[in-house]
């Protein structure tokens, strides 16, 4: 309970951050009661959509296509208790290396065939076969497809490599949606689901209509007839159609680009902490960084609290260089890294390099991620390191994010922060991107996973983020709060942690 009232607390500490945006605004956790009605369209600014295909897509706009029409087996809610969705109940044996889901039953396809179990299993199946080119593999890298098995009609079995004590939320990764057992892809044209919306018109390059589910199993959900996602290339475009009054939301925002919008009277500003954050990964497979001395005088030069000031107007908490954010349970209380330049310059001298060294940074074009790439090179400037910098289109650093020596990825909120202690950062894993490999913390991780006692699981949490801090392989300088903004005439559309979309209860004044 306390876990929970401390997050609460730090929910509502973001609302008080973001000050004048959020003072007219609502948030769905604590709002107001108010009565709903049946009715209207809501029109959505999103980026482009890349590749409508459930299992294999990554773009945000296509996630938020796809969750309006497919569900997965739980929700996470940003206070990080999950809601059933298709399932109903769930329940681990064996330590949680076995975990079963109970379906709801009576839930139907949009084309009118019922949801089994064997739907289930082939979804996961499907997702987690090692050529499926799905990141849900990635991130479900201990569950082999032939471990996942029905039991009867209505429950699923899943047995896993490794006990997992947070395995529900991995069944809410943005793949895992659940599409019928003989789906054999093309989305676009075969878009069937059990969601609240079915999608009837899908655009390339330019957006997609979807229409109320008038069968959907939450009846009398959802609340609207249809909804317009329409793309945009880059937040500016969006941000102009917010003021021309072409969209009723964005799907997401970074504070610089929406920073006209805080002012705006029709506009409401849903804010939140997340676990959002920019990994500064070093190659520890290749030189300079091969040195744990270079790592720990890059992450010394860094000032956070002026980059959270510069690029985040204040709203983000201070990151020490691992990703269990103050958004979690497990509450991490080791030193905080503060700048010094001349220890940062001693290191470098002890590592042998006592004039810095010419480096490349690549840094994908997105949020403030380029204004962080500039920051970093006047840092780093600061202690002989010389920064070249390679802002790039985000289909082309998203290429190479895991191969380059010096990089800036973002990664998105989730819901436990075993998601990304697994995926960034456990030896060998496909998205290990400095390619560190430590014993202790692989076994420590272990142990983490499989903790189900809350003071036990705050202890080895914190043992994880000391071996992250020691060891820099790479620097996350903060947190970011996340925006969603709402014409006021929109009710009940809820922010994420992770930019998911939920128009299931959203309705229109």
């Amino acid at each position: 309970m306390e876990s929970v009232d401390r997050r609460r607390r730090r929910l509502m500490q973001g609302l008080g951050v973001a000050g004048a945006a959020t003072a007219t605004g609502t948030w769905p956790m604590f709002g107001q009661a108010q009565t709903p009605s049946r009715g209207g369209m809501v029109r959505i600014a999103a980026p482009i959509a890349d590749n409508l295909e459930p299992v294999t897509m990554t773009g945000s706009g296509t996630i938020a296509i796809v969750q309006q029409v497919a569900e997965y087996l739980v929700w996470a809610e940003d206070d990080l208790s999950l809601r059933p969705v298709l399932a109903t109940e769930w329940y681990p044996e064996d330590n949680a290396r076995i975990w079963h889901f109970k379906l709801r039953e009576g839930v139907m396809f949009q084309d009118g065939r019922e949801m089994t179990s064997a739907d289930v299993v082939a979804s996961f199946q499907r997702m987690v076969e090692p050529d499926s080119g799905s990141s849900g593999a990635a991130q479900l890298d201990f569950l082999q497809p032939n471990n996942v098995t029905a039991e009867g009609r209505y429950a699923v079995r899943f047995e896993l490599d490794r006990p997992v004590g947070a395995f529900p939320y991995y069944t809410h990764v943005y793949n895992a949606v659940i599409l019928p057992a003989d789906y054999s892809g093309d989305f676009a044209n075969n878009p069937v689901g059990t969601g609240p919306f079915r999608l009837v018109d899908y655009r390339p390059q330019e957006g997609a209509r979807l229409e109320r589910n008038p069968d959907y199993w939450d009846n009398p959900l959802p609340y609207l007839d249809a909804v317009e996602l329409d793309f945009y290339d880059g937040s500016q475009p969006q941000v102009l159609a917010m003021q021309g009054g072409e969209a009723d939301a964005m799907l997401s925002a970074g504070y610089i680009d929406i920073r006209p919008l805080f002012e705006a009277d029709d506009i409401r500003m849903v804010a939140q902490p997340t676990s959002t954050h920019a990994q500064v990964t070093m190659r520890t497979d290749q030189k300079p960084f091969d040195d744990v001395r270079v790592r720990q005088a890059v992450a010394l030069a860094v000032d956070r609290p002026r980059a959270i000031e510069v690029l985040l107007g204040g709203n983000a908490s201070l990151g020490n260089d691992h990703p269990l954010a103050p958004i979690y349970p497990s509450e991490v209380n080791i030193r905080q890294r503060e700048r010094d330049l001349n220890r940062a310059r001693s290191l470098l001298t002890d590592a042998g390099y006592p004039n810095g060294f010419p480096i490349d940074l690549h840094v994908g074009r997105l949020a403030e991620l380029s204004q962080y790439g500039e920051m970093l090179q006047q840092m780093l400037a600061e202690i002989g390191i010389e920064v070249d910098l390679k802002i790039e289109p985000l289909n082309v650093y998203y290429d190479h994010w895991t191969e380059v020596t010096f990089g800036v990825t973002d990664w998105a909120s989730r819901a436990t922060p075993g998601q990304f202690l697994n995926a960034a950062f456990r030896g060998g894993a496909d998205w290990n991107a400095p390619k560190w490999a430590n014993d202790r913390f692989d076994d420590v991780l272990d142990q983490f996973e499989r903790e189900a006692d809350e003071t036990r699981r705050a202890a080895l949490g914190e043992e994880l983020a000391s071996i992250l801090n020691e060891e820099v392989p790479a620097v996350i300088s903060y947190f970011k709060d996340g925006f969603r903004p709402v014409n006021k005439r929109v009710r009940d559309l809820p922010g994420n942690m992770s930019n998911f979309l939920d128009l299931t209860r959203t309705w229109v004044t």
